[in-house]
């Protein structure tokens, strides 16, 4: 590769430390201060590096010192660096590489600065059968360099050489959210090689004076493996973080030269630097701009929607670097409104306890977070490879925290096994008197069903305890044949009227069939520790599937305030190519209805703090034959229809939103007051073929639970669209559109008379 800076006073690799000590010397010898100073310029004095890369000049579009930069978006990102500017990676699609050529008896000197937000993916295998990432690499069929890292954070250096393959093994985790200076040399005439954190020795690896380097006959590349692993359409193990400073010298260089590698003085907060820049999903029209969403990658269950002071957290299930499903994270965001969300560095993640054992190692997968004696405490579902029983495969796990902003946690390991089920996960907990109470989604022998705890008094905070049944009547009369039950809520409604939520899947259930995958509950009584629903048959969170999974906490007025996720329905490969999948819903507002058995459901009255002034206001709007076309002119708006009373077989109402002004892109919401029915038409959505799951889908409508349908609010946000009837039944669903022009309205019914109504719309955008 071409050189990016010569020597000589100031070269472009050369730190600001540098061109001090350049300058200083340069003062010496004019001034004749000659004792000592042969020394001091040997010392203080640089090669050329053969490869050097500051992205400063990417923001201008400029490759960094011949490196090309691989990435499916439409440019890298750029962010804070050391000094100047960094690049940041994605996780998945992006990484760097170019030519580099060395002699095998130069030595070596890599040096670089990295900021990782997470560990590097990987399939939930086995230890032993892992592939590890790379920081920068030069290797293949054995030969070359690679310094690396695996999903554990465990890393270090390898070389291949001609006495063999000198390998350096970190002692210690490399350290997350912060600046990480690397240096690795390999001194051939003396046969070491040696791996640096900043100025302090991690180990050596030693073979024999002159030595030669084995090199691979393969490109440098930055920040992905020399061996890919797939999911799918998704490479998993590369890195998620940002880059700066990194050079490569054919030479391997003394502690006086190590030191003009340093940085700043003070080294600058990573944070910056692992912010998504909005540039990378800046032309992403499907994205959702107000609701709840992370930075970027996967995300799936929220959990563990709690307050703690004027803060609202979320946790969640999350994979920091690509749009696909491994060893899961939790996530975590915050916000004092529920409408404004940050996100904060993931709670949890999969860790080892020993070599090739971690009680979490496979995930850390959904659960529930409480707070009691100033402490909250994280329940969740932990994942290994070992026995189901004696080694809590699956367990329920628990973490504290004394950290008021809930950053920091301790693990304490499982506290419970899969004993009584054939698998189980995502445990809930309430309080009620002084005692805590768990249960647990499970596969039994019947189907899905529930484990059940009570927290007993006792040393060490006390022992669960299980009970032989929660409901009454059986698990087998309520399921609707799934094999599980996922995601339990337990909360009450009003006095004496408690709610039982479940998601059940597998069996006979399925995400795109019928019954599909989608929460369910049960209303009834909460008596002497049994629950007895006012009927054995399931209601239906949603009247249509698309939204599922909800995650329940109590406003400072006691009222309920519920999340769930709307799910994809599009491709992997469409995911792949987003950079992200999976939305959460906006906030809703539960409670009880008149008829003292149905869930109430309507936005929260937070999301009000998101609307504009209205750009649509009309009374008496005749919706008929001829529809009325209307454009909200953004991306994110609510939209309210209020119909006067009709008759009650009038034609149902046709809205389509994300419509395109030639008709060719539509999807098509249609109320149907007389057959109590609303359907979603999505056939004719999207020109794309990325769309995935039913075209059509049907939901039946009880009016004597919900009204007569007259209020129709509509929220649009990107794909996400979500209905509300009368403020008290809901649907979300996902809508995929190829055009940029698709967001228009159309509103129309096949009346010979036309209904009339009064219509606004809000556009709606996050508070500044």
């Amino acid at each position: 590769m071409k050189a990016h800076a010569r020597t000589g006073s100031g070269p472009a690799h050369a730190s600001l430390r540098d061109r001090l000590m350049r300058g200083c010397l340069v003062t010496i010898a004019l001034l004749g201060c000659v004792t000592g100073s042969n020394a001091v310029m040997a010392a203080a004095t640089l090669p050329d590096p053969v490869v050097h890369a500051d992205f400063d000049e990417l923001s201008a579009g400029k490759l960094p010192g011949g490196l090309q930069i691989k990435t499916q978006f439409s440019a890298p990102d750029v962010v804070p660096g050391v000094a100047g500017s960094a690049w940041r990676t994605d996780g998945f699609s992006s990484y760097a590489e170019g030519k580099l050529s060395l002699s095998p008896s130069s030595g070596l000197t890599l040096s670089l600065w990295v900021a990782l937000e997470s560990y590097p993916s990987d399939l939930e295998v086995p230890v032993k059968d892992m592939v590890p990432s790379s920081f920068i690499q030069q290797a293949a069929g054995g030969k070359g360099f690679d310094l690396y890292i695996d999903a554990y954070g465990r890393w270090g250096f390898k070389v291949a050489t001609s006495a063999g393959v000198l390998r350096i093994q970190a002692k210690s985790k490399f350290p997350l959210r912060r600046w990480v200076h690397l240096v690795a040399t390999v001194d051939v005439s003396t046969g070491v090689a040696s791996l640096y954190q900043g100025d302090e020795l991690i180990g050596t690896g030693r073979g024999v004076p002159g030595m030669t380097l084995e090199l691979a006959s393969t490109p440098l590349r930055l920040a992905a493996a020399p061996t890919d692993t797939k999911i799918l359409d998704f490479t998993i193990n590369r890195l998620n973080g940002a880059f700066d400073q990194v050079a490569v010298y054919a030479a391997a260089l003394n502690a006086e030269q190590r030191r003009l590698l340093s940085g700043p003085s003070s080294t600058p907060s990573a944070e910056p630097a692992l912010v998504v820049p909005a540039t990378r999903f800046a032309n992403d029209t499907l994205r959702p701009r107000v609701h709840p969403l992370p930075p970027a990658n996967w995300t799936n269950e929220p959990h563990g929607l709690i307050r703690i002071g004027d803060t609202w957290h979320v946790f969640y299930q999350r994979t920091p670097n690509g749009p696909f499903k491994t060893l899961m994270h939790w996530g975590h965001m915050t916000s004092r409104d529920l409408v404004v969300w940050e996100s904060q560095p993931d709670a949890l993640m999969p860790e080892l306890q020993s070599d090739d054992f971690g009680f979490d190692m496979k995930g850390i997968w959904s659960g529930h977070v409480i707070a009691d004696g100033g402490k909250a405490f994280a329940f969740y579902t932990s994942v290994n490879h070992g026995d189901r029983l004696a080694a809590s495969n699956p367990g329920v796990a628990m973490a504290i925290s004394g950290d008021p902003q809930l950053r920091e946690w301790k693990k304490t390991g499982p506290i419970l096994n899969s004993r009584g089920a054939r698998d189980m996960r995502d445990p809930f907990l309430w309080k009620e008197g002084g005692t805590w109470h768990m249960i647990i989604g499970s596969a039994l022998d019947t189907g899905g069903g529930l484990l059940y705890y009570v927290l007993e008094p006792g040393d060490k905070g006390g022992r669960w305890q299980p009970r032989p049944r929660f409901t009454d009547p059986s698990y087998r009369m309520l399921d609707i044949g799934s094999e599980i039950w996922e995601m339990p809520v337990f909360e009450q409604l009003s006095d004496g009227v408690w709610i039982l939520l479940v998601n059940p899947i597998g069996g006979k259930v399925s995400k795109y069939g019928e019954p599909s995958t989608r929460a369910v509950y049960w209303t009834g009584i909460w008596s002497d520790g049994t629950f007895k629903p006012f009927s054995t048959t399931p209601k239906l969170l949603d009247l249509v599937p698309g939204h599922l999974a909800p995650t329940v906490g109590r406003a400072d007025d006691g009222s309920l305030r519920a999340i769930g996720i709307i799910d994809e329905r599009r491709t992997p490969l469409a995911q792949r190519q987003a950079g992200w999948a999976h939305t959460f819903s906006l906030p809703r507002t539960w409670y009880l209805l008149g008829d003292k058995r149905t869930l109430g459901q309507r936005p929260a009255p937070e999301l009000a703090k998101l609307r504009q002034g209205t750009v649509v206001d009309r009374s008496g709007v005749s919706i008929g034959r001829d529809p009325v076309s209307l454009d909200a002119g953004h991306g994110a708006y609510e939209m309210l229809i209020e119909l006067d009373d009709a008759p009650a077989d009038a034609a149902p109402v046709q809205l389509d939103v994300l419509a395109s002004p030639d008709g060719r892109e539509f999807t098509r919401l249609v109320f149907d007051r007389a057959r109590g029915e609303v359907i979603v038409d999505k056939s004719r959505s999207t020109l794309s073929a990325d769309g995935e799951g039913p075209q059509l889908m049907k939901g039946s409508y009880a009016a004597e639970s919900f009204g007569a349908m007259r209020r129709l609010r509509v929220i649009v946000d990107g794909s996400a669209v979500e209905v509300f009837i009368n403020d008290a039944a809901a649907y979300s669903v996902r809508s995929y559109p190829s055009l940029a022009s698709s967001t228009g309205i159309r509103i129309g019914a096949d009346n010979p008379q036309p209904m009339k109504a009064a219509v606004k719309v809000w556009p709606l955008r996050l508070p500044q």
